[in-house]
């Protein structure tokens, strides 16, 4: 099912998408791209270096310590967002090096992009896909967001310091448009380009290709207009992005632009992960029961083109096979983890070639599962984990200490960024607690050109916390420990 085109020659071409020019700044400005990409000094491709620069950045090792689903867990074989992630990478990977043995057919005959070259574009997008998540996971962004709508010290202190577009960035955090800033500003070269990834990278890597001023009520027209996909902050680099990739401008939206193609790849590879994966974290919790999981996850394991019948018939088959009957409970899991992730990267692929047309012109409605035959199956297994494990008796009191933990710490770093902001624009005295803090941010806050330059800074460090950190030092703050 796909959208009315925009426009008749609206198409995106591949040559532009898998653009490996690097995002680079020149005398404070992005540098625009000319001629031939510098060459690579060791051999490497381009975006296997996009893959290497992310794994060893300190946002992404930090992830080790941030929740996935169950929050502080002391359970050592659930996932992280770091083991997730992996996980997402190598599936990633797949869907870049099956789709892409499609797409470098059609490249001009004078492009040197391959299918290697595909396969790390996509896993380096999908290594940085959750890399901007605040603790405590979406209920993390939650208390964000829930913070600087709500709170006394927001209401009297923000709104008439800035500007509306200012405040719908602080309003509406997003890991999706945290995790940009980090690879394109706080990582490596600080504000002077950050990793300097490729921008066939990071037009893969921005799923929501717009600000957080586009209103709530639009938000179902177009599938990249979802969430928001960057900051006022980093405005010039999203459209950097957008201009190199040849993405197209989304017509009755400023700054908004229609997906790169390989971001539904991303997407998929994330969807098959959390749909499959979070499954098996709720069974070794016991949030849910072997029963329910082989349930939801063997009509997948059995590809429909494969074995005939509806989902139930699938799942009656494979429960009387001898040699699926003789396995232990771990075994079964393990092997319908496996098929179904199999068979979801297949039809992901399938989809994803049959949809091409639709793809480079921006108009494929929903996402890449949603248009393959296991669809419904997917959904089936992301709403069980909805009822059973996301909403957890074990997981909701965690969650709501971590809303607890994240409006502490909101509300003394935000406090000392408008009393540091008033001290150097308006000489009124600088409180020793504003200091210490600015100084525990290693003279962050202080060294930003304005107040929203300042409170984006308190927001690049609490959201990069780890889940125990941030525990750590909300207690130290509130002298409970010290």
């Amino acid at each position: 099912m796909t959208l009315a085109p925009h426009a008749p020659d609206a198409k995106m071409r591949w040559e532009d998408l898998l653009s490996s020019h690097r995002l680079e700044f020149k005398d404070g400005k992005i540098r625009t791209p000319d001629g031939a990409p510098y060459p690579t000094p060791d051999g490497r491709s381009p975006f296997q270096i996009d893959v290497d620069r992310i794994i060893f950045s300190s946002s992404f090792r930090r992830l080790q310590n941030k929740t996935q689903v169950h929050p502080l867990s002391e359970n050592d074989h659930v996932h992280t967002r770091l083991t997730h992630t992996i996980e997402v990478g190598s599936v990633g990977q797949s869907l870049g090096l099956m789709a892409g043995a499609h797409i470098v057919k059609n490249l001009p005959d004078d492009n040197e992009t391959t299918v290697a070259d595909i396969g790390y574009m996509v896993q380096a997008a999908c290594l940085a896909h959750d890399i901007g998540n605040p603790p405590f996971g979406h209920s993390g962004e939650d208390a964000i967001n829930e913070w600087f709508t709500t709170s006394r010290l927001a209401k009297d202190e923000l709104t008439s310091r800035l500007s509306g577009p200012e405040l719908e960035d602080l309003r509406h955090f997003e890991g999706n448009a945290q995790g940009l800033r980090i690879i394109s500003q706080l990582e490596m070269k600080r504000f002077d380009g950050g990793l300097n990834l490729t921008y066939g990278t990071l037009g893969s890597f921005i799923k929501y290709p717009r600000s957080t001023s586009v209103p709530d009520s639009r938000r179902g027209d177009y599938t990249g207009l979802k969430k928001p996909g960057y900051y006022q902050a980093e405005r010039d680099i999203a459209s950097a992005i957008a201009k190199v990739c040849g993405m197209t401008p989304l017509e009755g939206f400023d700054g908004a632009w229609r997906r790169h193609p390989l971001v539904y790849l991303v997407e998929a590879a994330d969807d098959i992960c959390y749909s499959v994966v979070d499954l098996e974290d709720g069974w070794e919790l016991s949030c849910v029961t072997f029963a329910e999981v082989e349930r939801a996850l063997a009509p997948i394991a059995r590809h429909p083109d494969k074995y005939q019948g509806d989902a139930d018939q699938r799942w009656h088959d494979l429960r009387v096979e001898p040699w699926y009957a003789e396995k232990s409970e771990d075994d079964r899991i393990g092997f319908l983890r496996g098929k179904a992730i199999g068979n979801l990267v297949k039809a992901a692929v399938d989809a994803f070639i049959a949809n091409e047309d639709a793809l480079l012109t921006g108009t494929l409605d929903g996402d890449l599962l949603a248009n393959t035959a296991l669809g419904a199956d997917a959904k089936a297994c992301k709403k069980l984990a909805v009822e059973k494990i996301y909403n957890a008796p074990h997981v909701l009191p965690i969650e709501m200490a971590g809303f607890e933990v994240i409006n502490g710490l909101l509300n003394s770093f935000v406090r000392a960024a408008i009393d540091i902001d008033e001290h150097l624009n308006h000489g009124k005295r600088l409180p020793p607690q504003a200091d210490r803090i600015d100084k525990l941010l290693s003279g962050k806050i202080s060294d930003a050109p304005n107040l929203y330059g300042r409170l984006m800074r308190v927001m690049d460090y609490i959201s990069g916390m780890t889940d125990r950190y941030a525990v750590t030092l909300f207690r130290k703050l509130q002298g409970i420990t010290i």
